[in-house]
């Protein structure tokens, strides 16, 4: 046999071999998925890929993309061949002649379809890409929803922080509840006031605006305290304050989803809230008095217990008089 001849019959099978080999294995490799943030996206004919996802730039697809392709913000073109749906949210779709598109084709702005392309699926021009169909429903629960777990967790707070002050703040509301309504309306006419005039002045202006960004957070502890205070007349001790604190919690949460009613407790509870902690920490300041057998102080220095009324100084001799053991 001529020489050349053995050279093609042995030699070209052995070089062909590892090439057809790798042609079977890469039918069996998965598509890697294109995910891009800032930059663009190019599939050159005879290559595939998976998704193609582009946050910002562009998407060339002339082989063959398995999934989706998206682009958030650019054009998209596609001359090959697409399984999934083309979506342009903000940006122009162009579809060459030798296009395939299995799915549908979206684009928040033109959509070009050249005469041969194939589109499955149905083309939008010009779509509104929103969540207005979810926010339609919920829309009104959010708020409520926000505000419930914002004033449950600033309540949360203050049991850590200030758990001998929450008895203290719950006596106020209920034993004062006028004055606690009146100091906290001056609050809130104040506060406003006074944060618009020390930010007029150069010296001041830190001040109002860190006054201006508290009124937020004051509002958010008048409405925790005002849960408290609900709570707590409603499951009164000995129960648990846990208890009470949940009690008063969903007491308000279930006001909050009522429209028009709902304003008028966040804001009447945010005042009435702030008022309470001030008489709370007003009446924190006086020492308490001593309480003998039930005694009520009156004029002039003396107590009364039941009918016999008892001089301060034989109350004050009584309280340091040690008592005799057995």
């Amino acid at each position: 046999m001529h020489r050349g001849a053995i050279v093609v019959v042995f030699v070209v099978p052995i070089l062909l071999a590892p090439t057809a080999a790798l042609a079977q294995a890469s039918d069996t490799v998965t598509p890697v998925d294109q995910v891009v943030l800032r930059g663009d996206v190019v599939v050159p004919r005879g290559q595939s890929v998976g998704e193609v996802v582009v946050f910002s730039g562009s998407a060339s697809i002339a082989g063959v993309a398995r999934g989706d392709v998206v682009v958030i913000d650019g054009p998209v073109t596609i001359a090959g061949q697409v399984s999934g749906d083309v979506i342009a949210v903000h940006g122009p779709v162009r579809l060459l002649r030798t296009a395939q598109v299995a799915g549908s084709v979206r684009g928040g702005q033109v959509v070009d379809v050249a005469e041969g392309a194939q589109v499955a699926g149905a083309i939008h021009h010009g779509v509104r890409f929103t969540l207005s169909g979810p926010l339609d429903v919920l829309g009104p629960l959010l708020a409520p929803a926000s505000i419930a777990v914002s004033i449950l967790i600033v309540a949360l707070l203050l049991f850590l922080f200030a758990p001998r002050g929450i008895d203290r703040v719950a006596a106020a509301g209920r034993a004062a509840p006028f004055a606690s309504a009146g100091w906290g309306l001056l609050l809130a006419l104040a506060l406003p006031i006074a944060a618009v005039v020390a930010g007029a002045t150069v010296l001041g202006l830190a001040f109002g605006l860190s006054l201006l960004l508290g009124i937020g957070l004051l509002w958010l502890i008048g409405s925790a305290w005002t849960t408290w205070i609900v709570g707590r007349a409603v499951v009164k001790e000995p129960r648990s304050k846990w208890a009470s604190l949940l009690a008063g919690w969903g007491i308000g949460s279930a006001i909050g989803l009522v429209p028009v009613v709902n304003v008028a407790w966040w804001i009447l509870g945010g005042v009435f809230g702030l008022g309470a902690m001030v008489v709370a920490a007003w009446r924190a300041r006086k020492p308490p008095e001593p309480d003998i057998g039930g005694s009520r102080r009156e004029r002039g220095g003396r107590h009364r217990v039941g009918r016999i009324t008892i001089p301060e100084e034989a109350v004050v001799s009584l309280a340091e008089t040690p008592l005799a053991e057995d």
